[in-house]
């Protein structure tokens, strides 16, 4: 997931007039930081992984193909903690003194937050950033700074960093927001049974976005909503999203797939010929991940989009009035095939501050601030059980018909998930998608 390497700034003139525009009286910092310290004390979770099927030095479960499992819904993974990187006792005092250093995607946390927790705990927050996930994770593999966490590690990457050592194990007791806010499915997921070395950091449906005042389509009403790119796509105005996944996903769920984890490379070129089509039928079309400006420009009028980019597009209409002619359709709303995901909260083993980055992670869950830093920052929900499609076109954050932008925890019983792929397969989709990108 890299949509937010280009994602401008949303300046305090952005956010007040979007928050005033909808009447929405958003929490001071005061009032954060006063509840932060709220919920129920938990012990350190812990999870069966079920049977093993692919027993390893790192863990239970998952499928072949890598040196260690790939964690799959119908193939859970539960890793294992090591002596020589263990879990730090409860009780602890936050270190003193200390700058916790923090890595993330550009603009994925609102500085008034982090400004709000240095005051809280007297402490420094550096923050750096990286473009995408790829460059993220080279920079902590080549140990470049003793960084404490990591917001927004693909669920791809995990496995690959517990196993190289880079992820600390959690203290669930110094992170009572986790059980106490965060949806259900979270608290033991596939991909980390018992939630050992990870948390959710932000969700999102990958649909159909579009300029409905210069597109008259109705994906809801077809009976294959992906046929709107096949079929008479705008010409110049049709973009798709900028990564192999996404895009040769696209085609397999056209295709009727509910599982685009595939390692045919016969469906793999099946897919890229199909995209292929779709860019010669739209005259060339266009990959990014710039749909939250693109599409209220008129820059594109069809584009593959995550829910996030569509919640955040509304800022950048020239005329904030005219947000209904914008439009987001999830296909698994209605049973399609679609995609539906999440990315991570990591600690990191090198890290000097481990009490201070639980501490910072169990604020970042407390509903407050999970509001805030939609709002003023990321329009990237996380799955807080506050934040409903209901409480958020009626505060006024989300227009009511851009309300699908906001997944509920039963979307990710209707999508499907793209995971990390064994490295052969994997380098099949990559060169698919260098081709289509190259007009191969």
């Amino acid at each position: 997931m890299d949509h937010l390497n280009e994602r401008p700034h949303l300046s305090r003139r952005d956010f007040i007039r979007r928050a005033a525009a909808a009447g929405i009286a958003l929490p001071s910092m005061s009032a954060i930081l006063a509840a932060c310290g709220k919920g129920a004390q938990t012990g350190v979770a812990t999870g069966s992984g079920g049977p093993s099927t692919n027993p390893s030095q790192f863990g239970t479960g998952g499928i072949s193909g890598a040196a260690y499992p790939l964690a799959r819904i119908d193939s859970p993974v539960t890793w294992k903690v090591t002596s020589d990187n263990p879990v730090i006792a409860s009780n602890l005092q936050p270190e003193t003194g200390a700058t916790l250093q923090v890595m993330a995607w550009p603009y994925y946390v609102d500085p008034g937050l982090l400004a709000a927790f240095e005051k809280q705990y007297n402490c420094k927050i550096q923050k750096t950033v990286f473009s995408d996930m790829d460059k993220g994770l080279e920079k902590l593999n080549s140990g470049q700074g003793d960084f404490d966490l990591m917001l927004g590690m693909n669920v791809w990457g995990l496995g690959r960093q517990i196993t190289a050592g880079h992820v600390r194990p959690i203290n669930h007791d110094y992170i009572p927001n986790f059980a106490a806010n965060v949806w259900q499915q979270f608290q033991d997921p596939f991909y980390d049974k018992g939630a050992q070395f990870s948390l959710p950091y932000s969700v999102w449906s990958t649909g159909i976005f579009w300029r409905n005042d210069m597109l008259n389509i109705d994906p809801a009403s077809m009976s294959n909503p992906y046929d709107v790119f096949w079929t008479n796509p705008p010409k110049g105005k049709t973009h798709l999203l900028g990564d192999a996944q996404d895009v040769l996903a696209l085609a397999m769920f056209h295709d009727g797939l509910t599982d685009v984890n595939v390692t045919d490379p016969a469906t793999i070129t099946k897919s890229k010929d199909e995209i292929a089509a779709v860019a010669t039928s739209a005259g060339g079309v266009k990959y990014d991940h710039t749909d939250y400006t693109d599409v209220p420009a008129g820059d594109a009028y069809l584009h593959q989009s995550w829910s996030g980019n569509v919640s955040d597009a509304v800022v950048f209409l020239s005329d904030k009035s005219k947000a209904d002619v914008l439009s987001y359709y999830w296909p698994g709303s209605d049973g399609h095939p679609a995609n539906v995901d999440n990315d991570l909260i990591v600690l990191l083993s090198g890290g000097k501050n481990p009490v201070l980055a639980h501490l910072f992670t169990n604020f970042m869950l407390d509903q407050k601030v999970t509001l805030a830093n939609f709002t003023n920052m990321t329009g990237y929900q996380m799955p807080n059980l506050a934040m409903t499609q209901d409480t958020m076109v009626s505060s006024g954050v989300v227009p009511d018909h851009l309300k699908t932008v906001i997944v509920t925890e039963d979307d990710f019983t209707k999508g499907s998930r793209e995971l990390e792929l064994p490295t052969a397969a994997d380098a099949l989709w990559q060169q698919a998608f260098q081709e289509l990108q190259a007009g191969v």
